[in-house]
């Protein structure tokens, strides 16, 4: 695996694919699939470069998936379950991040990480991965106070 550190996308492909994941470029991102054989969720990675953070969210499911009459168990579930899947938390990607997700049953229900730039190693990098699989395994229970799946 590389020493040097993490600056682009291209890098993090890269550093993904030595650490053993598949990861395919797409306008902008990173996509590798994470959490198992026979039904993984996608992990994107993408770069704000305002910030000069490298992104990662994993999508869950979409805020239309939980019924009405239990979104407000979910959401306390989740806001329990973030201080235990730190770094990584549970949040919705709404219009203010997209402008194409104007129905709030489309936004999508994610965990998210934000991890500085500059510095980022690889190993750095497959730890985050190691994070996300944990918090996966935590946000079990959380989702199924929200959707009973």
């Amino acid at each position: 695996m590389k020493t040097e550190n993490i600056a682009n996308l291209t890098q993090v492909a890269e550093a993904l694919e030595s650490a053993g994941y598949e990861a395919i470029c797409h306008e902008g991102a990173v996509h590798t699939k994470i959490g198992g054989m026979q039904k993984p969720f996608t992990a994107v990675l993408t770069i704000n470069e305002d910030r000069n953070m490298l992104v990662i969210t994993c999508q869950l499911a979409r805020l239309g998936d939980i019924p009405e009459d239990n979104i407000s168990t979910f959401a306390v579930a989740a806001l329990d379950a973030n201080s235990r899947i730190s770094p990584f938390a549970f949040a919705t990607l709404t219009a203010s991040d997209n402008p194409e997700l104007d129905e709030p049953q489309q936004w999508p229900v994610v965990l998210t990480d934000s991890i500085p730039l500059g510095d980022l190693s690889p190993g750095e990098l497959e730890a985050a991965m190691n994070s996300l699989w944990s918090a996966l395994a935590e946000s079990r229970d959380v989702l199924e106070a929200g959707i009973g799946a």
